[in-house]
C-alpha cells in the first residue's frame, strides 16, 4: 500500500512539472534558510557548554557606582576577591582568576621564529579546577612545573615548533625584560564558542613581582568560582555584596554574579573579555526562520488548492473505484511529505555548497556535517516531516472533500473559499515579506549611520604601529617617520580609541562627587593629530611641566558638578597605592565617541605623557599607500631590528565594535532576499494559474474588442491589491519591531515615513514585474486557441 501511495506521488509530481518545479524550489530555499539560522542560533547559544560544569560556573561582576548613583557595569575585579570568596563563602568549591593581555601585543620568540602575540592570558593554580581545557601533551596535575613555565594551543605549538615535540623546549618572551619560558604542557585548542580564548597560558607569579592576594585596588582581573554541588546560586549571589564590604566598607561598588553559560547572550558589560553577541539578535533570527518556512509552506497550499480543478476528477474516480476519504488524505499527505524531502535534499547539497561562502559573510565557523551533529539531523527529518504534514494537510481534507459524482458530471469548480483562503495567504506572505523589506532598511540606514557618523575625532587614514615600548630609540624613530613626505603627523599614546583604555576614580577638589573617568596617556601630538577639537583651554606642551595636567571632555566636567571657569581648577586623581594627587585641568575637550554607539558618551580625560606611549598614531596622506606603509616599514626595521612590522587602522578599530551588528545585517539581508524570492515563486505560480483558468474569459474579452493594456490590468490589479492590503498591515508592526530594536543604540535614526513609501512601491515593484511576464503572455495569446473548443 505504501509503495503504491509513494509511486502516485511521485507520477503526480512529474505530471506537474511546472508547479512541483515552484514548490520544490520553494520549500528548499525556505528549509536551506532555516537550516542556516538553525546553525547558526545551536552555535550562539551553546557558548561555554563545553565545560563538564558548566551549569555550575559563575563569573562575578562588578556595578561601579558614581556619587549620582549612576552606575558603570564592569567585568573586572580585584585579584584578592577570589581568594576571599575561597576562604569566606562555604557554597565556593574553588575560585579562579584570570589576567588577559589587555591588548598589549608579546613577542614570542622560538629561534628564527618570532611573531606578535595577544591572546596571552596569566592564570593562577586553580584555573583548571573550573574550566576544563583538554592537555593533549603535559600532566595536568603538572601543569606549571615552575613558575617560568607555559601552556600552548596545539595551533601555537605547531605554529613555533612544528610537528616537533614541544614539551621542555624554551619560548622567549618579553615580559619584565625579556624571559625563558619551559613548554610544560599543550591544549586542545579552545573551541570557537569560548566566550574567552587564548593561544598561551602562563602563571601569575611569572610576572607579578607582588603579592596580588591581598589587592583590593587592582580591577584588572577575572573572577570565576565552581560552586560545590547543592549550592543555591541565589544564596551565593546574596553574599558577594556582603564579602566585599567586609573588606573593603568604603566602596559604593555593587557585587553580583553571572552564569558562565549566559555571558555571551546576555552580558554587555565594560571590559568583557571579547565582543558577545545580543540575545535579541538571536529571537530576532528566529522568528525569522519560522516566517520563511511559513513563506514557503504557504507556496504549496496555494499552488496544490490552484490546481484543485485539475485533479478533482483524479479524486472522483478514486472514489467511485472505492477509495475512502482517509486514504485520499493519506495520499496528498504522502505527496506533501514526498515533496517537503525532495526540497531538504536539494537545500542540503545547496547549503553545503554555499556555507563556505555564508561563513565569510558571517565571519562565522558555522559546522553542517560533524560527529556531534547527529542530534541536528534528526531534528532537521522531524522538521521536514512536520512541514510536510503541516503545509499538506489543508490541501489533503479539500482536496479529499470533493463529491465524486458532481466532478464526474463535469460540474465542478473552484469555491470560492478556496480562492479567499488563496488570496489571504497571499497577504499574510508578502505581510511578512514587507515587515522584513521595512526592517531591512531600517538596519541598514542604522549600521551605516553607526560605521559613517561623526565620531568627533577623524579615524580617517590613521595608521597604527603597535608595542613601541622596548625600541632602540623611540624619540629618534619618530623624527625619521615625520621626515616621510606622506606622513602628515605622528602622535603616541598607551591606548586606541575604539579599544581598551584605561579608568580611574577622580573627583572635584574638596567635594564628594567621585566618578569613573575613562582615560589614555598621550603626547602633545595626539589631539591635533586625531583632530579631537578643544572647547577651550589648550593643548600639552612638548615638555614634563604638564605631567600634572590633564583635559576632560565636556561630559566629564558635567558629571564632577564643575562650575566656570573650569580652567585651572584642580580635581583629586586616584593613584593605584589607593592615595590621590592634584591635577590641573588645562582644558576642555569637545565630546567625541571614544566606544560603541551603543552606549552614550562617558566621561573622558587625556593625561601628558611625552615619549612613552605604548602605540604609534601616523596621520597618513593618502596618495601613494602602498609605498607609505613600505617606507614605514623601513624605518620600523631600522629601529626594531627583532620585532615584527606590524600595523592597523584606526577605523578598523572603530569597526571591530560594530561586528555583531555587521553580521546580524548580513544573515538579515540575505534570509530577507530570499524569503522575498520564495514569496514571488507563490505569486508566479499562482498568476499562471489564474492565466490558465482565466484563458476562455480573456479570450473572450478579446473577441469582443479589448485592449492588450486593459487585459493586462485585469489579471494584474487582484495581486496588487492584494499587496496594498499587505502593506497597510505590516507598516504597523514593521515600525513596532524596528522601534524597540533601535533601543538598543544610544544613537539611532529616526524611522521616517518615507521609508515606508519605499518599501511598499518595492514590494509593489517586485510583484508587479513577477505577474508582468505571465499577464502579458495571457494578454496576448490568439482567442482561437482558447475558444475552439467552445
Amino acid at each position: 500500500m505504501l509503495k503504491n501511495y509513494f509511486t502516485i506521488a511521485v507520477r503526480n509530481l512529474w505530471k506537474t512539472k511546472g508547479f512541483s518545479l515552484i514548490n520544490i524550489i520553494g520549500l528548499s530555499t525556505g528549509m536551506m534558510c532555516f537550516i542556516v539560522i538553525l546553525l547558526y542560533v545551536k552555535n550562539e547559544l551553546s557558548f561555554d557548554k563545553h565545560h563538564k560544569n558548566a551549569d555550575h560556573i559563575y563569573r562575578v561582576v562588578k556595578d561601579f557606582i558614581n556619587n549620582d548613583g549612576t552606575r558603570t557595569p564592569d567585568a573586572t575585579t580585584p585579584p584578592a576577591l577570589a581568594i576571599a570568596l575561597q576562604k569566606d563563602l562555604p557554597e565556593v568549591a574553588y575560585a579562579t582568576r584570570i589576567f588577559p593581555s589587555w591588548g598589549r601585543k608579546y613577542l614570542i620568540q622560538n629561534k628564527d621564529k618570532r611573531f606578535y602575540e595577544t591572546n596571552l592570558v596569566f592564570i593562577d593554580d586553580k584555573f583548571f579546577n573550573v574550566f576544563d581545557f583538554a592537555l593533549v601533551r603535559g600532566n595536568k596535575p603538572n601543569t606549571f612545573n615552575g613558575v617560568k613555565s607555559i601552556l600552548l594551543t596545539q595551533t601555537s605549538a605547531k605554529k613555533y615548533f612544528g610537528n616537533a615535540d614541544p614539551i621542555g623546549k624554551i619560548l622567549k618572551i618579553n615580559v619584565n625584560n625579556g624571559a625563558n619560558f619551559i613548554v610544560t604542557g599543550v591544549l586542545k585548542d579552545v573551541p570557537q564558542n569560548s566566550h574567552f580564548t587564548f593561544d598561551f597560558l602562563v602563571p601569575f607569579a611569572s610576572v607579578s613581582k607582588n603579592d596580588v592576594n591581598s589587592d583590593w585596588g587592582w580591577y584588572n582581573f577575572y573572577t570565576y568560582v565552581l560552586l560545590k554541588p547543592g549550592a543555591n546560586p541565589k544564596v551565593f549571589t546574596s553574599k558577594l555584596q556582603p564579602l566585599f564590604k567586609k573588606y573593603q566598607p568604603d566602596s559604593k561598588n555593587q557585587y553580583y554574579s553571572q552564569l558562565l553559560t549566559d555571558i555571551h547572550l546576555k552580558s554587555n558589560l565594560k571590559w568583557e573579555l571579547d565582543a558577545n553577541n545580543d540575545l535579541s539578535y538571536i529571537k530576532i533570527l528566529m522568528v525569522i526562520s519560522v516566517f520563511v518556512i511559513v513563506i514557503a509552506g504557504i507556496n504549496y497550499v496555494n499552488l496544490i488548492t490552484a490546481q484543485s480543478v485539475k485533479r478533482a476528477k483524479e479524486v472522483g474516480v478514486r472514489k467511485v473505484a472505492g477509495a475512502s476519504k482517509k486514504l485520499l488524505i493519506i495520499q496528498f499527505l504522502i505527496e506533501s511529505v514526498c515533496t517537503a524531502f525532495v526540497s531538504f535534499f536539494i537545500s542540503i547539497l545547496a547549503l553545503a555548497f554555499f556555507l563556505p561562502f555564508i561563513n565569510q559573510l558571517m565571519s562565522s565557523h558555522l559546522v553542517l556535517f560533524s560527529q556531534d551533529q547527529w542530534p541536528l539531523w534528526l531534528e532537521l527529518i522531524a522538521t521536514t516531516i512536520f512541514i510536510g504534514l503541516v503545509a499538506g494537510l489543508y490541501p489533503a481534507f479539500y482536496l479529499s472533500s470533493f463529491r465524486s459524482i458532481k466532478v464526474l458530471k463535469g460540474k465542478f469548480t473552484s469555491s470560492y473559499s478556496g480562492a479567499y483562503l488563496r488570496r489571504g495567504l497571499v497577504v499574510f506572505q508578502f505581510l511578512i515579506s514587507i515587515v522584513l523589506i521595512i526592517s531591512f532598511f531600517t538596519i541598514y540606514r542604522q549600521v551605516d549611520f553607526v560605521m559613517q557618523k561623526n565620531l568627533g575625532f577623524n579615524k580617517n587614514n590613521i595608521l597604527l604601529l603597535p608595542n613601541i615600548r622596548g625600541g632602540s630609540d623611540p624619540g629618534a624613530m619618530v623624527d625619521e617617520l615625520k621626515k616621510i613626505s606622506d606622513v602628515a603627523s605622528v602622535a603616541r599614546a598607551d591606548g586606541i580609541l575604539g579599544g581598551q583604555n584605561s579608568t580611574n576614580g577622580v573627583e572635584s577638589k574638596g567635594r564628594n562627587d567621585h566618578i569613573l573617568l575613562n582615560f589614555m596617556r598621550v603626547d602633545h601630538s595626539f589631539l591635533p593629530t586625531l583632530q579631537i577639537e578643544l572647547k577651550e583651554g589648550r593643548n600639552f606642551f612638548n615638555s614634563k611641566s604638564d605631567s600634572m595636567s590633564i583635559i576632560l571632555n565636556e561630559k566629564a566636567i558635567a558629571e564632577l558638578g564643575l562650575k566656570k571657569p573650569y580652567l585651572g581648577q584642580q580635581i583629586e586623581w586616584d593613584d593605584q597605592a589607593g592615595h590621590s594627587q592634584m591635577v590641573n585641568i588645562i582644558g576642555v575637550a569637545k565630546d567625541f565617541h571614544f566606544t560603541s554607539l551603543h552606549e552614550p558618551i562617558k566621561a573622558f580625560g587625556f593625561v601628558s605623557e611625552e615619549n612613552n606611549g605604548s602605540a604609534f598614531f601616523l596621520k597618513l596622506r593618502s596618495q601613494n599607500l602602498a609605498k607609505t606603509i613600505a617606507t614605514i616599514q623601513q624605518v620600523w626595521t631600522k629601529y626594531n631590528p627583532d620585532k615584527p612590522f606590524e600595523y592597523t587602522f584606526q577605523d578598523e578599530q572603530i569597526a571591530k565594535l560594530y561586528q555583531s551588528d555587521i553580521k546580524f545585517k548580513n544573515l538579515f539581508s540575505s534570509v530577507t532576499l530570499l524569503a522575498i524570492s520564495i514569496a514571488c515563486l507563490g505569486l508566479l505560480g499562482l498568476s499562471v494559474f489564474t492565466a490558465e483558468s482565466r484563458a476562455k474569459e480573456i479570450g473572450i474579452r478579446k473577441v469582443l474588442g479589448a485592449s492588450v493594456t486593459s487585459l493586462f490590468t485585469l489579471l494584474s490589479k487582484d495581486f496588487l491589491w492584494l499587496i496594498v492590503i499587505s502593506i497597510a498591515i505590516a507598516s504597523p508592526i514593521a515600525w513596532w519591531s524596528m522601534h524597540n530594536w533601535l533601543q538598543g543604540f544610544a544613537y539611532r535614526v529616526d524611522i521616517s515615513w518615507w521609508l515606508f513609501a519605499v518599501s511598499g512601491l518595492t514590494a509593489i515593484s517586485i510583484a508587479l514585474l513577477t505577474v508582468s511576464f505571465q499577464a502579458m503572455k495571457a494578454a496576448v495569446a490568439n482567442p482561437v486557441t482558447s475558444l475552439r473548443t467552445e
